[in-house]
């Protein structure tokens, strides 16, 4: 503050003498900003949100203990609060302007862990907010914020090598899924979807009012598991590979001669859609039920910059271009402004799990998924890296297999391998497995 101080009397020197007395009266004169403390309440919705924030609230769901963060990025300042009883939580001397308000934390309902994550951006907080005014206040209002409970799922994605291997090399990307519960859990009918946008970016899609705030993601791909109820389960501790190409790569040698490292040759599906001459005969296929079209139809490849990705079961078997099923508004939902393409339109209550990817740890600015999915984003933070993200072991079940972290926010939830690997934490094949015959 020193150097500041003595800039301006050199300033002040170098100008005439009523040049100063006017720039001296103007400084006695402009405004002091002081510190404000602002009360902002978290709201648990159970119906539908609009698309200002407003709903059906759960007055009896339990919000106490979440803890808010107040970002002011212009000023570089962070202030951390937890709700109260009341779910109101109060940033204490925040310098007035425009914050981004993030809520995250896990609470007991009724005997059911959720998890409430969310955030607003760019909210402009100007003077001091009572609990009383944030109780009383809208969504709108900018001192509250509308959040969907999720529930813990019983499964998850455990790892994810998205980002390809050095020498340009793609086709050996993989997600590895996982029974992370205490109940066995039936594949059938699940569906993996790739979310819209499908690469990271900036440039967020803009959807229609009457699909509300955070009712809906957007899946630009869907792929759908096999089984009519009960033919897949899999059990505690188990996992389940899907493989972009269920192919041994360690065969292939990239454009700079460097070897992939990834043998998906017994993988238990792969997700090739109509190019048998890539097609591993042994490996089965997922069935595709819905593309928007700007994706190519004999492979699938995603982003090596990072794509968003969800879980989710509509409790029935889908079929691509299925018009008593896939209707416009319904099941579908196109951008604002646009009346192709068509973007599969995904309930928040049927989504099991979600998973955000961007290209490095500091473009949190390019999420695409709302924050009850994935509160934050994972990782590798380069491309062609042969590097793979993987949730954090917190602890072990009395058969060996791995519990791991998973509470709806990436950022803490993962992290980075220095290579990929199949059930690297000796997490089981389930029974049916066509990989255990070979």
């Amino acid at each position: 503050m020193k150097s500041l101080k003595i800039y301006i009397i050199s300033a002040l020197a170098a100008l005439p003498l009523v040049s100063c007395i006017e720039m001296m009266k103007e400084a006695g004169e402009a405004e002091i900003a002081e510190y404000i403390d602002v009360a902002f309440k978290v709201n648990a919705m159970t119906g539908f949100v609009d698309a200002d924030g407003n709903g059906e609230q759960d007055p009896n769901f339990n919000t106490a203990g979440l803890n808010v963060r107040f970002v002011n990025y212009d000023e570089n300042l962070v202030v951390e609060a937890v709700t109260n009883e009341k779910g109101i939580a109060i940033g204490k001397q925040l310098i007035p302007g425009n914050y981004t308000v993030s809520v995250s934390g896990g609470v007991e309902n009724e005997g059911t862990t959720y998890y409430l994550n969310g955030s607003v951006q760019n909210t402009a907080l100007t003077q001091t907010v009572t609990e009383e005014e944030a109780e009383s206040g809208s969504s709108a209002g900018g001192y509250s914020i509308a959040i969907r409970p999720a529930p813990i799922g019983q499964i998850c994605f455990k790892e994810i090598f998205y980002a390809g291997s050095p020498g340009y090399y793609f086709r050996n990307q993989f997600y590895e899924i996982y029974n992370n519960s205490d109940e066995v859990y039936y594949l059938d009918h699940l569906c993996f979807a790739q979310l819209e946008p499908s690469t990271a970016t900036e440039n967020l899609p803009d959807w229609p009012d009457e699909d509300g705030l955070n009712n809906y993601v957007y899946g630009c791909t869907v792929w759908q598991f096999p089984g009519t109820g009960k033919d897949y389960p899999l059990y505690p501790g188990e996992s389940v590979i899907v493989a972009q190409e269920g192919a041994n790569h360690t065969l292939n040698t990239t454009g700079t001669g460097v070897k992939a490292l990834m043998d998906n040759s017994k993988v238990e599906f792969e997700t090739w859609s109509g190019n048998e001459q890539r097609q591993n005969k042994d490996v089965p296929d997922l069935k595709y039920v819905f593309w928007s079209g700007r994706v190519n139809s004999l492979q699938w490849l995603t982003s090596v910059f990072g794509s968003a990705f969800c879980l989710y079961n509509p409790g029935r078997e889908l079929e691509y271009n299925d018009n008593s099923y896939w209707v416009v508004g319904e099941t579908m939902q196109h951008e604002v402004g646009y009346t192709t393409p068509y973007y599969a339109r995904i309930p928040a209550e049927q989504i099991i799990d979600g998973v955000e990817l961007i290209p490095t740890p500091n473009d949190l600015n390019m999420k695409r998924i709302p924050g009850f999915v994935d509160a934050g984003a994972a990782s590798v933070g380069a491309t062609y890296n042969n590097m793979s993200v993987c949730r954090k072991v917190v602890d072990h079940r009395a058969d060996g297999t791995p519990i791991y972290q998973d509470t709806n926010n990436s950022t803490d939830d993962f992290e980075v391998m220095s290579e990929p690997k199949h059930r690297r934490n000796g997490e089981k094949i389930p029974s049916w497995s066509w990989s255990l015959n070979k």
